[in-house]
Parts: structure tokens; sequence; C-alpha cells
């Protein structure tokens, strides 16, 4: 939310962006984004790198969403959940379907995009 937020109003916090998240990160989340090209034009990229970051910092919490079928167990890394955590990032081309698959394989563990 770094568009929406003074600079001065952070005056001494420290603020991680998109550039500060490494492949060391939630199971190489960004390698994941050029794996399954899950990025256009690059505008969104880094909102929806920091939105999956908070989103599987969520999940590992158990925090449930809208969409949580079961309340008293972990949220599963459904599509639906995926695409519901990450609504408020808009992607003006359309790259919705790889960045919900590059999440799927990031919290699957899983190597490759298909």
């Amino acid at each position: 939310m770094s568009c929406l937020s003074l600079a001065v109003a952070h005056d001494g916090a420290d603020v991680v962006t998109a550039a500060g998240i490494s492949d060391d990160g939630p199971s190489h989340l960004p390698q994941a984004f050029v794996e399954c090209d899950a990025f256009q034009c690059g505008y969104c990229t880094p909102g929806q790198i920091c939105s999956a970051v908070g989103m599987f910092d969520e999940m590992a919490k158990g925090a449930p969403s809208h969409v949580t079928a079961d309340l008293t167990q972990d949220p599963e890394p459904t599509d639906d959940e995926i695409r519901e955590r990450m609504s408020g990032n808009l992607c003006r081309c359309a790259a919705y379907p790889n960045i919900v698959e590059a999440l799927r394989h990031v919290a699957r563990g899983e190597g490759h995009c298909s």
C-alpha cells in the first residue's frame, strides 16, 4: 500500500518492497512469477508479489478468507482461495490465470510451471 502512504508516516520503520523480496523468500516467489509468465507489463507485478507474501503469511497463520470452506482447519491453497486473497490487485494485462498458477506452484512447493 505504498502508494497510499506518506513516507514520513513510516519514519524509522522497516519497509520491504518487491525488490527486497529475494528468491530465498516464500518458496522462490519472484522466480515462480517469471517461470509461469505471471507478469506482463510489469506495472502490477511488485504489488502482486508483495500481496502474495502477505497471502502466504495469512494462510500460514490459519487466517480464513471469505471463501475458506472449513473454518476448523488451516486454509488450503485452492485456486478460489488464491483468487479471493489476491482480489485487491488489478492487472490490466489480464495475467490472472498465470498469477494463480504461479502462486499455486509456490504453495505446493512445485518446482516449475507447466
